[in-house]
């Protein structure tokens, strides 16, 4: 039996506060995003199944159109803005950077409200980690910290061990640091001053992609910055510098570079939800 007052697990609902403070972030947010000279985009709820990333994903939700094509809905904002971007708008506009602020959908019936931008300029990633830092200023004195990565590093390491990155995912850090200690090293590896101090002894075949970490988090302006050499995906194709910005056990936003659609681009995604919810808490 199902009540009159319940939900589908999954879904949001926001009434009164909640419901202010979504749409004053929001509002914040437009106005971040048209300061730096991005535009918005609103794609559509239903795509092809085909147009997907990885259309074998177990957490789209499926359905059929009245022709009885394979659709779903919207599961990442990403990959569908950048697709209609290039493959229906590039003819009527030369705009590079958009924002939007939409859900997203997974299996079974899970809503997750996002704040996002995407540059077609793979180069703009320190000004779209600056304008999403300055979205969270929303937050007011909420201690967070950003997190940086550059996921070449792992991709180099597993090279150096000589064994997939599915082996890699299985070991346990023990087992990683016998196999060479140039890994035990890099684990340590927290602070800015910590790479800076490892960087003259590091091993060749990373040196480059360390500096590169290095420049990246001195670039930033923010009091807590993490560094996390051996950073694994959070998002499937993202191939380059990451970053993630959490409080507590919250991610509250997550980025970096990646290539779709033959274009190198950066972008990020706010967890509207997490804002919230910790907002929430905070004022309780």
């Amino acid at each position: 039996m199902i009540f009159e007052h319940e939900t589908p697990e999954g879904t949001k609902l926001y009434f009164g506060k909640s419901a202010k403070i979504k749409r004053e972030l929001e509002n914040h947010a437009c106005n971040v995003f048209y300061k730096y000279g991005f535009e918005e985009i609103v794609t559509p709820y239903f795509s092809y199944l085909e147009h997907q990333q990885n259309f074998s994903n177990r957490h789209l939700i499926r359905l059929s159109s009245q022709n009885n094509h394979q659709i779903s809905l919207r599961y990442d904002s990403t990959t569908d803005t950048i697709r209609t971007i290039k493959k229906r708008l590039e003819r009527t506009t030369s705009h590079q950077k958009w924002f939007y602020i939409q859900p997203v959908f997974s299996y079974p019936t899970n809503e997750i409200y996002q704040i996002g931008a995407e540059s077609l300029r793979a180069q703009n990633l320190d000004e779209l980690i600056t304008m999403g830092l300055e979205i969270l200023d929303y937050c007011g004195e909420m201690e967070s910290f950003l997190q940086l990565g550059n996921l070449k590093i792992l991709d180099l390491c597993i090279d150096e061990l000589g064994i997939s990155k599915e082996a890699y995912s299985s070991l346990s850090i023990e087992q990683i640091t016998k196999k060479a200690s140039f890994m035990q090293d890099i684990l340590r590896l927290n602070t800015i001053d910590d790479l800076d101090a490892y960087l003259p002894s590091a091993p060749m075949f990373l040196r480059f992609e360390l500096e590169r970490l290095a420049q990246k988090a001195k670039s930033c302006n923010h009091k807590n910055i993490l560094i996390s050499p051996l950073e694994s995906a959070l998002v499937d194709y993202y191939d380059d510098m990451v970053f993630k910005v959490f409080s507590g056990n919250q991610i509250l936003m997550l980025g970096g570079k990646y290539q779709i659609q033959e274009c190198l681009c950066c972008g990020f995604g706010i967890y509207t939800d997490s804002v919230i919810n910790l907002l929430l808490e905070s004022k309780s």
